[in-house]
């Protein structure tokens, strides 16, 4: 691996988010420079949600879950 993709590596894995490196920087680190075009990368205003990945988990859809889980480890149960 090259040292410059080994330095933006470790500037992305810092554990302290104050001190990791921010996308901005991140983009224009040398190691991205073939890639990064300031004029051709669009600015997204809002931040990103992962809300289509949060069910709405109620006490019905707990059962579920876990009566699908147990015919993992039990798929013939008696009744």
């Amino acid at each position: 691996m090259s040292p410059l993709a080994l330095d933006l590596l470790g500037k992305m894995l810092v554990f302290d988010p104050d001190q990791r490196i921010t996308v901005d920087d991140a983009l224009c680190h040398p190691y991205l420079s073939s890639l990064h075009d300031i004029h051709d990368e669009p600015v997204w205003l809002r931040p990103f949600g992962f809300d289509f990945e949060q069910l709405s988990i109620t006490e019905e859809n707990i059962k579920e879950l876990i009566w699908k889980e147990s015919l993992l480890f039990n798929s013939d149960p008696v009744h």
